[in-house]
């Protein structure tokens, strides 16, 4: 009687919670922000997810879940206090992050979402995109390197633009910039630059700097509007390709 050989059965991938998916992700927008990541900063922004993430916001939940990651490899925490990815997690961040990026794609270039829900519907989309998915997803949008909201893609091959950068909070009265990316956390403050023509690639004028009263005119193709430094601080601008333009 001839005994059959059984194959082998691949080793599944190693599967990461949803919980350190979502911390993960945090932590990678945290270093492209260049900002300090503390556990406290690293709450700050997680409180700042979808409701329905039920990401734990507390800094003692926030402790606690860094612990657990810690054993799995994904961070360390290093006497100054300020959380480093590991090999393994930076990996683990850069998926979440292009899954995440690419339904935002996915959901305004393909489905036709608004805009200012985009980057919450990718929150609900993000966890389930399997690897095979993923790439038909890229392929199907032509490999795009930036997400709607002007956020390089990883692994897109996204080249940096030439000239400068500077947030609309600093930028000087009467130059013109290319908008280069805007903050999709809060939709209520996306649905207004949205509305006022704040979107990525269109140029922005300061008109008139108003600090002593918290608040600067800018100038679109859709007319002059106010907005807060606190919030202006979130938007990123470039030199546009063709300085003088306004």
């Amino acid at each position: 009687m001839t005994t059959k050989t059984k194959t082998p059965r691949a080793k599944a991938p190693e599967r990461i919670s949803t919980a350190a998916e979502n911390y993960l992700q945090s932590l990678y927008k945290l270093n492209e922000e260049g900002m300090r990541t503390t556990p406290r900063n690293l709450a700050e922004y997680i409180r700042r997810l979808p409701v329905g993430e039920g990401v734990g916001t507390s800094l003692p939940s926030i402790l606690g879940m860094l612990r657990r990651m810690a054993k799995e490899d994904l961070v360390t925490i290093p006497a100054n206090k300020e959380v480093e990815l590991t090999t393994k997690g930076q990996k683990a961040a850069e998926s979440i992050a292009r899954r995440h990026r690419l339904a935002e794609r996915l959901v305004v270039d393909i489905l036709g979402l608004d805009l200012y829900r985009a980057h919450i519907e990718a929150h609900r989309l993000e966890h389930a995109i399997s690897p095979e998915l993923e790439e038909c997803i890229r392929v199907r949008l032509g490999n795009p390197t930036t997400n709607p909201f002007g956020r390089p893609i990883p692994g897109s091959g996204y080249q940096v633009p030439a000239g400068s950068i500077v947030s609309l909070a600093d930028a000087p009265q009467g130059s013109a910039y290319e908008v280069d990316r805007i903050p999709e956390e809060d939709p209520e403050l996306l649905a207004f630059l949205i509305d006022h023509g704040v979107v990525p690639g269109a140029v922005v004028t300061v008109v008139e700097e108003g600090k002593y009263r918290g608040v600067l005119v800018f100038k679109t193709e859709s007319g002059e509007s106010a907005l807060g430094y606190e919030a202006a601080r979130f938007v990123w601008m470039r030199t546009p390709p063709q300085n003088g333009d306004d």
